[in-house]
């Protein structure tokens, strides 16, 4: 959810500043990738993929990062005897050793994490030029997809709360369904998908996909830094050929999350000065559980982030959680 303000601003000014936590590839560090299909290479030429690799990322300024927000949660933390932190020797992602940590569903061909869970609460803020916003997620349900199977039904709902959005409602939850991308069929670019796609509501084009999870550190440490063992690689999502099927055996989480309606209903006919028509191009580490986040809508200002980390309390008895869905 964003501020109207923010709308009809024709991609806004970019910021340059950069938060803390992001890595940001040397200046003299080239990146080369040479189309290997026929899509790859008109893919490439339509979205000027060279000027995209050699950008710097582009986000809205602020002095909060992932960083500082981690810092207040542990400080949250000191009093719990005997809590669980993520340490690096706990990392079990596709270049660590321990296996992953997953609770199967009732449905066998899906499945939750540490921190993908119902219940469970994320905490940071939305930050649009030098202003941010608290935002507060809760996780109602998860059924992460295995098997390699594509599901119509959302892999996560939850409820996003944010504060100071308006005037006139200091407090705007809205409803929201997020799916991972898992495969070809809910590949990284919308033009892979299929014209009935339940990620409809979440479609752009080439351009700003790439724009965008060409932004994430994560993403182009997956997919620029070069094959190994078959790893995917930026010629194989931009041909629409990228097999993620394990995607829950890497590091990092790709998603797209869609706010559907705001709750309470007697919210139903919107609220004046907030709007959620965009979506967010959304990384989850699952070693930490922070997730970063970028809004997108044609006509909003561009880049506008999402920075949450866990929450102290690991499940969360909140009101917001009790609301029904339509």
């Amino acid at each position: 959810m964003i501020n109207e303000s923010t709308k009809n601003v024709k991609g806004g000014k970019q910021q340059q500043q950069q938060p803390p936590y992001a890595h940001e590839e040397s200046a003299d560090t080239v990146v080369s990738v040479t189309p290997t299909s026929a899509k790859a290479s008109a893919v490439s030429a339509a979205v000027q993929l060279p000027g995209l690799l050699r950008q710097e990322p582009q986000r809205s300024s602020s002095r909060d990062s992932l960083g500082s927000l981690q810092q207040l949660v542990d400080r949250g933390d000191e009093d719990c005897s005997g809590c669980d932190k993520p340490y690096i020797d706990e990392d079990w992602s596709s270049y660590g050793v321990s296996p992953p940590v997953r609770s199967p569903s009732s449905n066998s061909c899906t499945t939750t994490t540490n921190y993908l869970r119902p219940r469970m609460q994320f905490t940071g803020y939305q930050i649009s030029g030098y202003k941010k916003y608290q935002v507060v997620i809760n996780l109602k349900t998860v059924g992460l997809p295995t098997c390699g199977v594509t599901s119509a039904s959302p892999h996560i709902t939850g409820f996003l709360t944010i504060r100071g959005l308006t005037n006139q409602h200091p407090e705007i939850t809205t409803y929201f369904e997020a799916f991972a991308v898992t495969h070809r069929e809910l590949g990284f670019l919308s033009s892979s998908w299929s014209k009935d796609s339940v990620l409809n509501s979440c479609r752009a084009d080439d351009q700003t996909d790439l724009e965008h999870w060409l932004n994430f550190p994560a993403f182009k440490e997956l997919f620029l830094h070069g094959s190994k063992d078959g790893a995917p690689t930026l010629n194989d999502v931009i041909d629409g050929t990228c097999e993620f099927d394990n995607y829950l055996e890497q590091r990092f989480v790709f998603m797209r999350w869609k706010e559907k309606y705001l709750v309470p209903e007697d919210l139903s006919d919107g609220v004046e000065g907030a709007s959620y028509d965009g979506f967010y191009y959304i990384v989850h580490d699952q070693v930490t559980g922070n997730v970063q986040g970028f809004y997108y809508h044609k006509d909003a200002e561009k880049f506008q982030q999402l920075e949450l980390v866990p929450s102290s309390e690991t499940a969360v008895e909140c009101s917001s959680c009790d609301f029904e869905m339509a």
